[in-house]
């Protein structure tokens, strides 16, 4: 797509294609990106460690990390479809991208904020506090900037949020209605996938920076954490993986002897750095805004590259079935944990006590009967079986 014009990329007419080139491009991509074997398994990593930090947030005060691990996952299938769309039709069909999207993520969506409002009215309280601003939020995929604009605090909050696990859905959702035209602009402008992956990879290390510049260690750091712009670096990482998968040449180099000698200790590199992240960060450390969640996410792209190509140990290990089960959830899991949580703990009374972070332990029933209702409602109403990266 070397020399491809912005306008041919987004508006060329309906049933027109442009002839496929030879050699370098995209034209190789895999054609059901979101059934690579072991990317559900991954996700299923990814979802275990969220729920371990709302849940029992001692055992694994770094699982917020998880959510980095979506946001690499994310950017990487994201781009993958959109190359794909792109060879195959000559353009990228920006209403039907979007609305495949919306497809996906706005009914299971829906059916969470609508019964967890109707349920926190019943139970009243504490979780009427900003209630109409955190619906709104959810409903329009600005949960993050509203948060940012109210002074609501992820991370110090006197009173139960209900939604408070819908930023990253919003960053997510910014995401996939900006980047289709900043792709294609990266696309017709930079000369080779060398110029593309560094475009990108540049992308994410700007996020990282503004995230440790903008951060004031024993301030709070919602507005770094929240913020589109300071945690790119996930979705850009996935990003730069999938335009370097796209081309032939950085492809075969996945199916290389000196590849397939460095996979094993990359692979188990990566996965012991972000299982380290994961036990010993902290939501408060200087460490995880100045460059911790940059490497979880580094790590994470490490992790996909060995799943991709050739079999492996490391892939198997990610299709085993009830990774695959619960990764194919993870999506409607990650909707219904916290308000579940919430709502639930609203019937134990307790001291006034972050959002998000360690509770009193006299909690610990609510949480199980939370727990076994999350598990039901993974699969209630609107919930998909698949993720909302995946294509139909």
């Amino acid at each position: 797509m070397q020399g491809a014009s912005t306008e041919a990329l987004l508006a060329a007419p309906t049933g027109t294609r442009r002839p496929r080139r030879r050699g370098r491009g995209p034209r190789d991509v895999d054609p059901r990106p979101g059934q690579i074997p072991g990317l559900d398994g991954l996700r299923a990593l990814a979802i275990i460690a969220v729920l371990a930090f709302h849940f029992v947030p001692a055992a694994l005060p770094g699982g917020f990390l998880g959510v980095d691990v979506f946001f690499v996952v994310s950017g990487f299938l994201i781009t993958t479809l959109l190359l794909r769309e792109i060879d195959a039709r000559g353009r990228v069909d920006l209403l039907s991208f979007w609305r495949r999207r919306a497809r996906r993520l706005v009914p299971p969506l829906l059916a969470v904020v609508v019964v967890s409002v109707v349920a926190a009215r019943l139970v009243g309280g504490d979780l009427l506090v900003g209630i109409v601003r955190q619906a709104a939020g959810a409903l329009t995929f600005t949960s993050n900037w509203l948060e940012i604009a109210a002074g609501a605090s992820y991370f110090q909050s006197t009173s139960p949020i209900l939604f408070v696990n819908f930023w990253s859905l919003a960053v997510e959702e910014q995401f996939y209605l900006l980047w289709p035209l900043t792709l294609v602009v990266v696309l017709a402008f930079a000369p080779s996938t060398r110029a593309r992956v560094g475009a990108v990879a540049a992308a994410g290390l700007a996020s990282t920076l503004l995230m440790a510049a903008l951060f004031t260690p024993g301030s709070d750091a919602t507005r770094v954490y929240y913020g589109t712009d300071t945690h790119l670096v996930g979705l850009m990482g996935g990003a730069a993986l999938a335009l370097a998968w796209a081309d032939p040449t950085h492809r075969a180099g996945l199916r290389s002897r000196s590849w397939r000698r460095v996979r094993g200790p990359a692979v188990l590199a990566a996965l012991l750095t972000l299982a380290a992240l994961v036990r010993w960060s902290s939501e408060d450390s200087a460490l995880t805004f100045r460059g911790g969640i940059a490497l979880a996410s580094l790590a994470t792209v490490v992790l996909i590259a060995g799943l991709l190509e050739a079999p492996s140990p490391w892939r198997r290990a990610m299709s085993l079935r009830p990774l695959v089960w619960l990764g194919r959830r993870s999506y409607g899991i990650y909707l219904w944990h916290w308000p579940v949580l919430v709502i639930a703990g609203a019937s134990c009374p307790m001291p006034p006590a972050p959002s998000v972070g360690p509770r009193p332990p006299r909690c610990a029933a609510p949480d199980a009967g939370a727990g076994r209702a999350l598990v039901a409602l993974s699969g209630g109403p609107g919930a998909p079986t698949r993720h909302p990266g995946q294509p139909r």
